[in-house]
């Protein structure tokens, strides 16, 4: 039996992904993977560090001339080496697993002695590039931290070309030490859908996002309502309170994932769009696609990976609004071409985007990386 020991971000997204490791072990024979979230069992002076850590200084945190992120990185990664090295201590393992790499800032000794995988979805470098909230020289201590752990990781796992590009050509790891794996969704969770483009008076779509203005809400809400509430609906499933419900545009809040209104939303749904001014990945896009639904969204992260453009949807640039009207008036009132994308969406989901089947090629990454630990630990042995 394969023993894996997994510290895992509780972020949004990360978890969801986290959720996946852990329900897909229980289906294995040969593994075991005892999973803990990166700040499960604080201490009282831990808790204090990273609030301190944490701190935001007035006026120099919009630039990130504070250092606010490489500070509260290297808190989180400081929690994860305290239960990484507790939880090593009370009982053997053959594989160390972080998700994600902020998590193993800490760790590397740790690391030195038991083989370890990261997952990321993003690097340093591309945070740096993505969100431009500050000079590159801020984010130099970030980029330390995650080439150490690089360096020392038995592998890395992607969710995207776009991450593993980066690992591979800005932190100098050998390709052979980097794949791709992207999360996928659990199909067995979704419903088959129904093509039945033309069949309504107006198609509905959908939005899905905390974050609404990074995430391209903004420019979403203005093109619809000056030019298509009257002959479209439009469906934002978002926790942000400042979003406004309009003509023909309905906010729903405190939609938890996999709950019943959050399938009606996506079953009723024909058009899925989020035009990111910032995204690593967006398994949201993957959601839409195994619901079945045409896509539009940007060209940055791991995106143009979920869609094809003019096959199962649009790619525009961030920003560009009247790109969006073009294809979002496209896909509105061209009833067969919507049917088509929403055909290949799901198709291209079926394919690529299972997380059982993907999640069970990372657990083989497990056992890939832990068979020359064993080898060495029975070589020891036989030495004694």
């Amino acid at each position: 039996m394969t023993g894996v020991l997994s510290i895992q971000m509780r972020a949004v997204g990360h978890k969801t992904y986290a959720k996946l490791i852990r329900d897909t072990s229980d289906y294995e024979t040969d593994i075991h993977v005892d999973s803990f979230w990166v700040d499960d069992e604080r201490s009282a002076m831990t808790k204090v560090v990273r609030r301190v850590a944490e701190f935001r200084v007035p006026r120099l945190n919009r630039r990130n001339l504070d250092f606010r992120r490489a500070r509260a990185e290297w808190a989180t990664g400081n929690m994860g080496s305290k239960l990484a090295r507790k939880k090593a201590d009370l009982k053997d393992y053959d594989v160390l697993h972080f998700h994600t790499q902020t998590a193993a800032f800490g760790s590397v000794s740790l690391m030195k002695s038991i083989p370890t995988v990261i997952t990321i979805d993003m690097t340093a470098f591309q945070l740096m590039r993505e969100h431009g909230s500050g000079p590159g020289w801020t984010y130099r201590p970030n980029v330390l931290m995650e080439r150490h752990v690089f360096e020392h990781a038995a592998h890395i796992v992607a969710f995207s070309d776009w991450a593993r590009d980066s690992v591979i050509n800005e932190h100098g790891i050998a390709p052979e030490r980097v794949s791709v794996i992207t999360p996928g969704v659990l199909k067995e969770a979704f419903h088959q859908p129904q093509f039945e483009s033309g069949s309504v008076e107006k198609p509905k779509i959908l939005f899905v996002g905390n974050e609404f203005r990074r995430k391209g809400g903004d420019d979403l809400i203005a093109v619809f309502s000056e030019h298509f509430a009257h002959k479209a609906e439009l469906h934002l499933m978002t926790n942000d309170r400042d979003v406004p419900s309009g003509k023909s545009v309905f906010v729903h809040r405190g939609v938890s994932s996999y709950t019943p209104e959050w399938h009606r939303l996506y079953e009723e749904a024909e058009i899925f769009v989020m035009t990111s001014h910032a995204e690593a990945l967006g398994m949201v896009f993957q959601e839409a696609a195994a619901s079945g639904l045409a896509l539009i969204g940007t060209h940055i992260g791991g995106i143009p990976e979920m869609i094809d453009h003019d096959a199962n949807g649009f790619l525009i640039a961030p920003g560009d609004r009247n790109a969006l009207r073009q294809y979002l008036g496209t896909l509105i009132d061209n009833p067969a071409m919507r049917t088509r994308m929403r055909h290949a969406s799901y198709e291209k989901a079926v394919r690529e985007f299972n997380a059982r089947t993907n999640t069970r090629r990372v657990f083989e990454v497990f056992r890939s990386v832990a068979a020359p630990h064993d080898a060495q630990r029975v070589l020891a042995g036989s030495q004694i």
